[in-house]
C-alpha cells in the first residue's frame, strides 16, 4: 500500500512539475524538453535513460503538433527538411545508442552525462542570446540549391507579399556537418534541438526566421523520432513517466501561450535563463561529484 501511494505521490509531482515547465518553456522561447531534462536529471534519482527518453518523447509529440501545422501553412520546406533529416535521423540514433551504452557503465557514466548536460546548458543559454535576422537576403546562385530544388516562395501575411528564399550554398555545406552534431546531442541527452537548429537554418543557412523555426520544429519531429525509437528498442522507455509528464507539458502549454500575450516576457526569459544557469552549475557538480572528479556537492 505504501509502495503504490509512494508511486502515486511521485506521478503527481512530476504532472504538477511538468505543468509548470509546460508555462514557463513557452514565456521563455524554448522547448519544454529543454527544460525538462536537465531539471529531472539534476534534482532527482530517476535513472537517466528513462528521463531522456521521456524528454525526446515530449520533444517529438510537440515538434509533431507543430510541424502539421507548418506544412499546412506551406512554411515549411519539405524538401529542404527531407535533406536535414537524411543527418539528423542516424546522428539522433547514433547519439541515443551511445548514451544508453555511457548510461550502463554505472555511477561514473551517468556523472559524464550530467556534467556533459550542464556545459550544454551553457552552451544553450548562450544560443538563446544571440539575436537573429527576420528577413535575410536571398542568395540562390548555388548548384546545390538547384540540384535539390531548394527554391522555396511563401506568401507572408504580416507583409502581405511573397517571400522568396532558398538556403546558401555555402551555408548549406557548411551546415549538414552541423545537423549531424545537433542530432546526436538531441538523442545523447534525450533534448528538443530547436534551439540549436533555428541559429544554423537562419543564420548560417539564410532562411527567413518563421521559415528557420518552422523548419526545426519539422525536422525535431522527424529526427527525435528516431532517438526514441532506440530507447524504446532497449527497453529504456516508461509509459507511465511519458504519459504523466506529457500531460503536464502540454496543458501548462497551452496556459502559458495566453500568458505570453500578458506577461513581462523579458524580464521572465531573464529568469529563466538563470535558472538555466544554475541547473547547468548544479548538473556539472553533480556529475563530477559521481565520477569521483570532485570530493564533495554544492547543492
Amino acid at each position: 500500500m505504501a509502495d503504490v501511494f509512494g508511486g502515486l505521490l511521485t506521478l503527481t509531482g512530476l504532472v504538477a512539475l511538468s505543468f509548470l515547465i509546460g508555462i514557463i518553456a513557452p514565456l521563455a522561447g524554448v522547448g519544454g524538453g529543454v527544460l525538462f531534462t536537465p531539471i529531472l536529471l539534476g534534482f532527482t534519482s530517476i535513472h537517466p535513460d528513462l528521463i531522456r527518453s521521456a524528454g525526446l518523447a515530449i520533444a517529438c509529440y510537440s515538434s509533431i503538433m507543430a510541424g502539421t501545422v507548418y506544412f499546412r501553412w506551406r512554411i515549411a520546406p519539405f524538401r529542404l527538411i527531407l535533406l536535414a533529416s537524411a543527418v539528423l535521423v542516424p546522428a539522433a540514433i547514433i547519439g541515443a545508442q551511445l548514451g544508453i551504452h555511457v548510461a550502463a557503465l554505472g555511477r561514473w557514466g551517468q556523472g559524464l552525462i550530467r556534467a556533459s548536460l550542464g556545459i550544454v546548458l551553457f552552451i544553450v543559454v548562450v544560443m538563446l542570446s544571440v539575436k537573429r535576422i527576420d528577413w535575410p537576403a536571398p542568395r540562390c546562385n548555388s548548384r546545390l540549391v538547384d540540384v535539390f530544388g531548394l527554391r522555396y516562395v511563401y506568401h507572408e501575411k504580416t507583409l502581405n507579399r511573397d517571400v522568396e528564399y532558398c538556403p546558401t550554398g555555402l551555408g548549406l555545406a557548411a551546415g549538414l556537418p552541423l545537423l549531424f552534431l545537433i542530432g546526436f546531442g538531441s538523442g545523447f541527452f534525450g533534448l528538443g534541438a530547436a534551439w540549436a537548429l533555428i541559429p544554423v537554418y537562419n543564420l548560417l543557412m539564410g532562411l527567413p526566421l518563421k521559415v528557420a523555426a518552422a523548419s526545426a520544429s519539422a525536422s525535431l519531429a522527424i529526427a527525435d523520432t528516431g532517438a526514441l525509437w532506440g530507447y524504446i528498442l532497449r527497453e529504456r522507455f516508461h509509459p507511465e513517466l511519458f504519459i504523466s509528464t506529457t500531460l503536464g507539458v502540454i496543458i501548462g502549454a497551452n496556459l502559458g501561450a495566453k500568458l505570453l500575450l500578458k506577461a513581462r516576457v523579458k524580464f521572465i526569459r531573464r529568469l529563466i535563463l538563470a535558472i538555466m544557469i544554475f541547473n547547468g552549475i548544479q548538473l556539472v557538480n553533480r556529475g563530477l561529484f559521481e565520477m569521483g572528479i570532485m570530493p564533495y556537492r554544492l547543492f
